[in-house]
């Protein structure tokens, strides 16, 4: 249950795995549009409030963007719940907390707001892309377009794309039954607004805290994870350590992409301790966790992603761990 708990956290709190990039020879039409799309999203100045949803969560933010001497600007603030702040300047960013405290991240990959870029840069070809005709939001024409699964492994995607910026004004993704299991949708939207430098500005805090890997240098360096089955077209692409808390083993933390969708593996050890194996679902987040028996001990595996939970549930069947240390 704890690693459980610290995987879900790790991965909707945390920056997104790296997700690879592949060419695509000729890009159609359709693609054209969401590549359009990715750079109006990056380039645009613009301020504008959206509703959240996750499951049956639902939470109202404020967002504004701006590109200033050749830095992107942006900030993300929850309008209700606990007051948090998401602020990227250029390279930099950080998440401001109610208490006056604020975390350094390493690298800002995920997000509400990141589903855009995501299908911008690399559309696998395990998809399609169709426009899927009209629409209106935020009081704005919009072009409908879908992201539709060509197997049942992977969700869909649902896009509304502003006809005047190419903005994305909504986006939905959705289970094989087209039920939406997170959506993001901007009720108001305003267009190069007079931002500036102080708009972003970090304001002092209590205290910094960084998200940082844990050193190479660490003895249990050698564990490794494999898989003996995956979708088609998921590969590894990336691989680190999360610390498990001050008092447990840090965890091993093995990500998988097929370019689009994501989902890692963690693995901690557990020797003879009683550990609690079952499936979570947050919206379109899944957690499943198995105990496994290796030569080199006893691990509880947990898979945490967005991908079915039948195709979690085949991944984490095959797994194995590996500790080559001497």
């Amino acid at each position: 249950m704890m690693l459980r708990a610290l995987a879900f956290s790790l991965t909707l709190c945390s920056p997104m795995v790296a997700l690879s990039e592949v060419a695509l020879a000729n890009p159609s039409p359709a693609q054209d549009q969401l590549q359009s799309m990715a750079q109006a999203n990056r380039s645009l100045d613009y301020t504008g409030r959206f509703l959240y949803q996750f499951g049956a969560e639902v939470s109202t933010m404020e967002v504004s963007h701006a590109v200033i001497g050749g830095r992107e600007f942006q900030r993300l603030t929850h309008l209700d719940g606990r007051l948090v702040e998401v602020l990227r300047r250029g390279d930099e960013v950080v998440c401001l907390h109610p208490n006056g405290t604020l975390t350094r991240i390493n690298r800002e990959k995920g997000g509400p707001l990141a589903l855009g870029d995501r299908i911008a840069s690399d559309v696998p070809e395990q998809y399609n892309i169709l426009v899927d005709g009209d629409g209106r939001v935020a009081g704005r024409a919009a072009t409908r377009m879908r992201v539709a699964p060509l197997d049942n492994h992977r969700y869909g995607y649902r896009l509304w794309l502003d006809n005047d910026s190419n903005l994305l004004l909504k986006s939905e993704v959705v289970d094989g039954s087209g039920v939406a299991l997170e959506r993001v949708e901007f009720v108001t939207l305003t267009l190069a607004p007079p931002l500036t430098e102080q708009d972003f500005a970090i304001p002092e805090t209590v205290k910094e805290s960084d998200l940082k890997q844990l050193a190479d240098s660490h003895p249990s360096h050698q564990l490794s994870v494999d898989a003996k089955w995956m979708p088609a077209g998921f590969t590894s692409v990336d691989k680190d350590w999360r610390q498990g808390g001050s008092d447990r083993e840090p965890v091993a933390a093995q990500g998988y992409s097929d370019g689009l969708a994501a989902f890692t593996v963690f693995v901690e050890a557990v020797g003879d301790s009683t550990v609690e194996e079952g499936v979570s679902r947050v919206g379109p987040t899944v957690a499943v966790s198995r105990r496994l028996t290796a030569p080199s001990g006893a691990y509880l595996v947990t898979l945490v992603g967005e991908v079915p939970q039948n195709t979690a549930e085949r991944v984490i069947e095959g797994i194995s761990v590996r500790d080559s240390q001497p």
